[in-house]
């Protein structure tokens, strides 16, 4: 695997990283402690997240494909930074950092995660990203409300989309309350009901003259199912 890297980085037309904005190349993971015993499972975490920043395609959360690479990890990663979840409250003496919470902020090689998408069959979402903008209808426990880029009562919705859109790579656009969503070239409609019987959210979503849902999942992956959809669609993989 280390030989297939070097090679396909010396191949013509390999050797440069895609025309994607370098941010694509960061990926963040949550990690208990700064150790280096923590940092591996969290390393691939942040390189499964950028393959599918910069690919668009969701697989690579989960396929088991990726895990080959793991040994190539450090090779391929430019600087790792720690930023403490818990800045804002004193260390315990207890506690000290070994077990304090940090997000692992690690940047990539562009180069060698082009390659990687290379050997793993795919290729970087090189086209246009357009912005996305959302409609949404929350029905939580029976009192209704939209999702707005204002509004303190969809606060914890607001910020499960902005992480979910990170996570795919694209721009989201909301509208403010009492005002009608915003124009952009891609509307996502969507609504979200909790139950009871489901034992979580029930999200239905449409865009384009396509439908999908899910069900029983918290508001979390239901925002993530709403652009993981429509990136895999927009980058060509579904």
């Amino acid at each position: 695997m280390r030989l297939l890297l070097a090679l396909l980085l010396l191949l013509p037309g390999l050797a440069r990283a895609a025309n994607i904005a370098s941010q694509f190349y960061e990926g963040r993971a949550y990690v208990t402690g700064t150790r280096a015993e923590t940092r591996s499972d969290a390393l691939m975490t942040a390189f499964r997240r950028v393959l599918v920043k910069v690919s668009g395609n969701p697989v690579w959360f989960e396929a088991d494909r990726v895990a080959v690479f793991a040994p190539l990890l450090p090779g391929m990663t430019l600087d790792i930074a720690y930023l403490d979840r818990m800045s804002d409250e004193p260390h315990h003496d207890e506690q000290g950092t070994r077990d304090r919470p940090f997000d692992l902020i690690a940047h990539f090689d562009p180069l060698r995660i082009d390659a990687v998408l290379t050997l793993l069959g795919d290729r970087p979402w090189e086209t246009a990203r357009p912005r996305i903008a959302l409609n949404v209808t929350i029905d939580d426990h029976g009192i209704v409300f939209p999702l707005t880029a204002d509004a303190d009562a969809s606060e914890r919705h607001r910020q499960a989309l902005l992480a979910a859109a990170d996570r795919f790579g694209v721009q989201v656009a909301l509208g403010l309350e009492n005002e009608p969503p915003p124009t952009a070239p891609l509307l996502i409609e969507g609504h979200l009901a909790w139950s009871d019987t489901a034992l979580g959210w029930v999200a239905d979503w449409h865009s384009g003259g396509m439908t999908w849902s899910v069900s029983g999942v918290s508001f979390d992956e239901a925002y993530r199912a709403a652009l993981s959809h429509v990136a895999a669609r927009l980058s060509g993989h579904s």
